[in-house]
Order: C-alpha cells, then sequence, then structure tokens
C-alpha cells in the first residue's frame, strides 16, 4: 500500500557537528522502490553516540541513532502495508521519521510496546554476545558493569536460570540488577573477596579501562571472558596483563557481531521476548525526552551521573 507517494514529507531530525548538535528541519527524498517510511515514536539513545559526539569524531555533519521503532507511514514495499508497526535498524534515528529498505525492518508482535521494540537493537546485541558464551556448566557468571547493557545481560542470563554475580560501583544500579533477576550485588572492592576462586565466565560490560581490569582478574583458571562493553575512551586503548591471561590460560572473546542478518533475526527474538515478558529492555529506562533535548541528552556526564538508558519519545 502507498500512501502519499511523491509528496513533500519534512522531518524533524538532530545534526552533529563536531561538538555541536542541532535540532533542524530537512525535508525527505522521495522514497526509494523497496523501502517503508517510518513515523517514529520512540527512539533509544546510544552511550556510544555520546561517547563519539564528546570525542569529536565527527567533523562533517552527520545524522546519528540506531535504535527505533515507530509506524510505517508510506510503504513501497509488498507485505508491509501503511499502519505496520516495526522496529527499524538505520543510522539516522534521531529524527521523526526515518526511510529503510524492507531487510531492514522487524514486524513488530502485537503485545510489543513502541518503547521495548525501540530497544530492539541494544538487546539484540546482547543476546549475540551472550550465546557467545558457554555457559552450560557454569555454576555462577559474573557481569561487571550495570549500565544498559550489563543489565540486559544480567535479565537474560537470569531467564535462562543462570546465578548472577553483579559487580557495579553504584549503588542505584546495584539494586536496579537485583531487580533483574542478580543473585549476588557487589561493589568493586568487594569482588576478589567474593570470589577468591575467579568465575568461570566473566562477562566485562562497561567498555572502560577498570572495568576491564577488575573482569581479567576475576576470570578462573582455563575460564573465559567475554567483551561485551563497546571501549571508545582512550581511542580504544587498552593495557592488559598477558602474563596473567597466559598463566591462567583463560579465553578472550569479544562479544560484538557486525552481521546485519544476524543483528536483524536477534531483534525478532527480542522484540517478541519483551512481547512475552521475558527481557523487557523499557524497565531499565530512567530519562525519557523529546527531540528537542537532544543537545543536552547527547551531551556526555560523569558515569555516575549518567542515565542507565535514555530515550527520546516522539509519540
Amino acid at each position: 500500500m502507498n500512501v502519499g507517494h511523491g509528496s513533500v514529507v519534512e522531518r524533524t531530525a538532530v545534526v552533529v557537528t563536531g561538538r555541536e548538535v542541532a535540532v533542524v528541519t530537512e525535508v525527505m527524498p522521495p522514497l526509494e522502490d523497496g523501502h517503508v517510511r517510518v513515523e517514529l515514536h520512540a527512539v533509544g539513545i546510544c552511550h556510544s553516540d555520546i561517547a563519539a559526539i564528546a570525542a569529536r569524531e565527527y567533523e562533517e555533519p552527520v545524522h546519528r541513532g540506531h535504535e527505533a521503532a515507530g509506524v510505517v507511514v508510506e510503504s513501497l514495499t509488498p507485505g508491509i502495508p501503511v499502519g505496520t508497526r516495526v522496529a527499524a535498524y538505520v543510522g539516522d534515528a534521531y529524527a521523526t521519521h526515518v526511510d529503510a529498505p524492507a531487510h531492514r525492518v522487524v514486524v513488530l508482535d502485537d503485545a510489543c510496546s513502541m518503547l521495548d521494540a525501540a530497544l530492539a537493537e541494544p538487546v539484540a546485541c546482547v543476546i549475540g554476545g551472550v550465546e557467545m558464551l558457554r555457559v552450560t556448566h557454569c555454576d555462577e557468571v559474573v557481569v561487571v558493569g550495570a549500565g544498559f547493557m550489563g543489565l540486559v545481560a544480567t535479565r537474560y542470563l537470569a531467564l535462562l536460570v543462570h546465578a548472577v554475580t553483579v559487580i557495579e560501583p553504584v549503588a542505584a544500579r546495584r539494586e536496579v540488577a537485583r531487580g533483574a533477576g542478580a543473585r549476588r550485588v557487589l561493589e568493586p572492592a568487594e569482588a576478589d573477596s567474593a570470589c577468591p576462586d575467579g568465575a568461570s565466565v566473566v562477562i566485562e560490560a562497561t567498555g572502560g579501562a577498570r572495568g576491564l581490569d577488575l573482569a581479567g582478574s576475576l576470570v578462573a583458571t582455563d575460564g573465559t571472558l567475554g567483551i561485551l562493553g563497546y571501549h571508545q575512551s582512550e581511542q580504544g586503548l587498552r593495557t592488559v596483563p598477558m602474563q596473567q591471561w597466559n598463566f591462567r590460560a583463560i579465553t578472550v572473546r569479544n562479544l560484538h557481531h557486525r552481521s546485519e542478518e544476524n543483528v536483524l533475526r536477534w531483534m525478532d527474538r527480542a522484540q517478541r521476548s519483551a512481547a512475552q515478558g521475558g527481557i523487557v529492555p523499557s524497565m531499565f529506562v530512567d530519562a525519557v525526552l523529546s527531540l528537542d533535548d537532544a543537545p543536552t541528552a547527547l551531551a556526555a556526564v560523569p558515569a555516575a551521573e549518567a542515565a542507565i538508558k535514555p530515550v527520546f519519545a516522539l509519540r
């Protein structure tokens, strides 16, 4: 079904140049064959975008945002009619509307909320990452960091009936981790005494040097360190105690993925899990903003003061 094909459509969008964040009005080009135009209802704000802006990675004007959900308002794709609720895997989602090729949208379960659907992409990253780990015979999985990704990993592992220990310096986040299903929540200073023999699987979910150091120190001999955090600070450069890692024969796994096909597959699983009350990422949303708030929302703040998961609510 095609509504308004060829008509002029304007959108409000965020444009980033250096550390400058502007909210502008743009005219969208005509919709291409095989695409859908989505009026966005909710958009997740990714901390990787905040870090990239703080580092002035974008010298030329760019659009950002890749966690989005809304309703199709124009379609040149058979099988995805106007009115279809979708999650969209795009790169310019800090906006009121986006155009997406059909293979980069996921049709939503009726019971999945728009907010949960918008967060399907980061949940998909956690699903894919956790499933790279061999946790079948683990008595305990340790998650270092209770930011959004660490909390989603905790929830997923708890649903799989694993005993999860979460290590996090911020007290409020430790309580959120407990609500997500963690069996134990610890401050970093408690980690060594609470895990004297280490753990066979440790997931680092901080994206920081200190978190990586702590996570590596907690891996038992012959254990596995899974790196879920996205390491951007200091250009991602890290110093690790390789002699210790060698001696303990630990396996280090990068839990990130770049297969578009797999991410879309896991996004579908993520939204269906939310619809069934499994991984419900909206439970970790603690800041709801308008697109006009983008200059503030995309500004870096100290980690202890940052929201766990901020979102733009557009409808």
